[in-house]
């Protein structure tokens, strides 16, 4: 048993969201996630995925399973002819982390490795790893769930809205239907990304517009993220950064069984799913 550091990301079709049905794109994800071919190169390691198991979990279709990093690594060892300390060179030195895939709503669960696999790199791999896998997909996008609860919070304390940035992509809904209105708008003007910016004196933005809260909903869902700074009801500057607000629980789990790690991350999961699907249900 350890400590694993859980982190949510939602994985978003995005290059080929327009030129083919959004249910025949998604299919790919399997054989992406499934193959584990040519090693990937990235941070100076090999990679590639391990172990992957596919299931059915209360009515959801899932894929289990690692990332492995092969990284060459230097470790002292005794010389017993001249009893002293000398460093060797150890090459491909395996690590890994795991990892929980969501078909329905393309969100990934898994674990940091503090000193061996950071979060960043874990999900920078995973995308690539996927595209050169599956070509059929094209270029992904990926947003960290924010701690929506954390977020909403922080942004109540604002007293006046002096500025508001958000960068969006248009959702991974549904064939027949948007995430919410602002959603429609970008899909209707075809837009792979958007940055929505506003600024204003005095009195301050109005928070009730829906320029603001429908935003706020699509990147708590895990289609975009902002940058909102204002005043409190002291007069305190303060900013609400989505990206330094991540959602994030730890577990103890064990590592050997498959198993053991997918029931123990699988709270974690339905907490993640959960705030995806309530930020449009919460328009």
């Amino acid at each position: 048993m350890r400590k694993h550091h859980l982190y949510a990301v939602k994985l978003s079709i995005n290059e080929t969201l327009f030129s083919r049905p959004l249910r025949e794109t998604k299919t790919h994800f399997f054989n992406a996630i499934t193959t584990s071919g040519i090693f990937l190169k990235k941070y100076n390691s090999l990679w590639n995925f391990i172990d992957i198991t596919k299931d059915t979990i209360d009515g959801r279709n899932i894929i289990a399973g690692r990332i492995l990093r092969g990284k060459d690594e230097g470790t002292n060892v005794v010389d017993i002819t001249d009893v002293k300390i000398k460093r060797n060179n150890v090459k491909n030195v395996a690590s890994w982390s795991n990892f929980i895939f969501d078909f329905a709503t393309e969100i990934i669960i898994f674990e940091e490795r503090a000193g061996k696999i950071s979060k960043n790199q874990f999900i920078e791999v995973f995308k690539q790893m996927v595209e050169i896998n599956a070509p059929e997909l094209g270029e992904l996008k990926y947003e960290f769930l924010p701690a929506a609860e954390n977020l909403k919070d922080e942004l109540r304390k604002l007293k006046v809205i002096n500025y508001a940035r958000f960068q969006l992509i248009p959702a991974n809904w549904d064939d027949d239907d948007d995430f919410n209105e602002l959603d429609q708008e970008l899909k209707n003007l075809g837009a792979s990304e958007a940055t929505h910016e506003y600024k204003a004196k005095g009195t301050g933005l109005n928070p009730e517009s829906r320029l603001i809260k429908k935003p706020v909903n699509m990147s708590l869902a895990g289609y975009g993220h902002f940058d909102v700074r204002g005043t409190d009801h002291d007069g305190v500057n303060r900013q609400v950064i989505s990206k330094q607000e991540l959602l994030f629980e730890s577990v103890q789990s064990g590592d050997d069984i498959i198993e053991d790690f997918t029931r123990n991350y699988l709270s974690f999961l339905r907490k993640a799913i959960d705030q995806h699907l309530g930020a449009s249900e919460h328009e």
